[in-house]
């Protein structure tokens, strides 16, 4: 298939579509117990995007689907892309083989059964897939998967690959798009959502994304419904996912409205079909 070129006055805006609790209590057993809150602060991220005429990915977990499939058709009558972030939360590095695929499944029955009919893209939980799970692409293709976004090209933390490509490529049937990372002399920085734009200054978020568009290509965003949630509960983690989770929250509103002020952002599968010639955002893709 022939690819086109990007359209760079674009960015790709995506939110994975968990809990406060979800990346911090590591046991599903327990989610019961811990309070539910995922619904204002994604109806804010949604009313945000919604008032400046811009659209997004939204990767929701199977079980938030389940437990909220109201959620999942707010999403859908706001025009956004409603994709897969897994079941259970569950990083790669955990799983086999067999247990990703019975996760991967039972999300895409969640996500069907709330409406969202056709599902095309995927992330992984931890931003998990690197040259050590590679395995999961085969199996995210057997399951209509064609949009994968679940590498981050840098090391850090628990998490990222950095021999990983930096720009959207074809990886067998699967298209990547990477967290396309800004470079200042050669060097990938982390300037493009979650944590690492509460870390630094919300400039430096708002320069990387400039950067990456200057080069021809187009940025990615991502970000978390419970980071606009200043007031979530704490609970007793350890001191490092404390530090990554709590930090600096009440930035998130800033950095999203600069953003959302900078350009314009689309959903992952609208560029996909602009990049492979593919037929309107909700047709059917064409094999390569």
């Amino acid at each position: 298939m022939r690819e086109a070129a990007p359209d760079s006055r674009y960015g790709l805006f995506t939110v994975d579509v968990e809990d406060w609790y979800h990346p911090l209590v590591k046991d599903p057993g327990r989610w019961a117990s811990l309070e539910d809150r995922i619904w204002p602060s994604t109806l804010a991220l949604l009313e945000a995007l919604e008032s400046a005429g811009q659209h997004g990915t939204f990767f929701v977990l199977g079980c938030v689907a389940d437990r909220h499939p109201d959620l999942v058709r707010r999403i859908l009558a706001g025009r956004h892309e409603v994709a897969c972030h897994g079941y259970d939360h569950l990083s790669l590095q955990w799983i086999d083989p067999a247990r990703f695929r019975a996760d991967l499944s039972r999300a895409l029955d969640a996500l069907r059964a709330a409406g969202a009919e056709e599902i095309v893209s995927f992330r992984a939980p931890y931003f998990s897939l690197n040259q050590t799970t590679a395995w999961a692409l085969p199996i995210l293709a057997e399951h209509g998967i064609r949009i994968d976004s679940s590498v981050f090209p840098l090391r850090t933390g628990y998490y990222g690959d950095r021999s990983a490509a930096n720009l959207p490529h074809w990886r067998d049937s699967v298209y990547e798009f990477p967290i396309t990372l800004p470079s200042f002399g050669g060097v990938r920085l982390p300037l493009t959502g979650g944590f690492y734009s509460r870390f630094f200054p919300p400039g430096w978020t708002f320069a990387g994304v400039e950067r990456v568009r200057r080069a021809g290509a187009e940025p990615m965003f991502y970000i978390h419904p419970w980071e606009l949630d200043v007031d979530h509960p704490r609970i007793a983690v350890g001191r490092f996912l404390t530090f990554r989770h709590y930090l600096r929250l009440e930035r998130t509103r800033e950095i999203l409205s600069g953003l959302l002020a900078r350009g314009s952002w689309r959903s992952l599968r609208e560029s996909f079909a602009e990049r492979t010639d593919a037929r309107g955002r909700t047709g059917t893709y064409d094999a390569r």
